[in-house]
């Protein structure tokens, strides 16, 4: 996946998948149903909550733990934990940081409800996997445009230039020309950006361990993705990339990668 031109691109991780394709239906009960009836049906969802009706609307919800009181807590939807079922998924992602769950609305009122184990997804998973392909492409050509290979091969060691020559010759036997930097590992790639000051300046990172820890970071949720695993362990990196789509797409210095 080449990102040929900026605009599109952006469009894509900011509007192509959305709290939709992630949200489940958010079960009710009218407000007079009995607590028995409520803790039977939260222990056959796969949430602990459900929405609360008033004449027949959603109006209020009810966690797992609010039927363990008497009498039963009914919640309010604050504003800030209701998003539109039009809300990107890196505005998703950073509300479910903040709490959980968030509920999903469509037309003016609440139907649905996403918790971090909805980020299991297809949906999820494709835009996680660009977003992620989109980083070793950008870190590619940053190294490619500024270093020869003379310069980038310094800074790795033997075994590592050799398992990449190794990838090279296999993708030549396949009639699949490359060059050397495009056989490296995005953790081979990290180390030249963390060890060159002046790539590292052109990352919004200011020290080799930030490179070192996020590069890392990376890697582990591309393998979870690539082997279909739960990627929970990796919340972190994937808040990150939420947090700096934009970056991640446009570059620190808002410019697309080249063809």
């Amino acid at each position: 996946m080449i990102v040929n031109d900026s605009t599109t691109s952006l469009r894509l991780f900011l509007e192509a998948f959305t709290a939709l394709d992630l949200a489940q239906p958010l079960l009710s009960f009218d407000d007079s149903t009995s607590r028995e009836v409520l803790l039977a049906a939260i222990a056959e969802r796969p949430h602990d909550v459900v929405g609360i009706r008033f004449q027949g609307e959603i109006a209020r919800w009810m966690h797992r733990d609010d039927l363990k009181v008497q009498p039963p807590v009914h919640r309010t939807f604050e504003p800030s934990m209701v998003v539109e079922s039009s809300a990107p998924l890196h505005v998703v992602i950073q509300l479910l940081n903040e709490h959980e769950p968030v509920f999903v609305k469509s037309l003016g009122r609440v139907g649905g409800v996403i918790c971090r184990r909805h980020t299991q997804s297809a949906a999820m998973r494709m835009w996680l996997f660009g977003l992620v392909t989109v980083m070793d492409l950008r870190v590619t050509e940053i190294i490619r445009d500024r270093l020869s290979d003379a310069q980038w091969q310094r800074h790795l060691s033997a075994g590592r230039l050799q398992k990449a020559k190794d990838l090279q010759d296999e993708r030549t036997r396949r009639h699949d020309t490359r060059d050397l930097l495009d056989c490296l590992q995005l953790s081979d790639k990290g180390r030249i950006i963390a060890c060159e000051e002046e790539l590292r300046r052109l990352t919004r990172f200011h020290s080799r361990r930030g490179v070192e820890q996020f590069v890392s970071g990376l890697e582990s949720l591309r393998n979870h993705l690539a082997h279909s695993q739960d990627f929970m362990a990796d919340w972190e990196t994937i808040l990150d990339l939420a947090r700096n789509v934009r970056k991640v797409v446009m570059g620190t210095d808002g410019q697309q990668l080249r063809k």
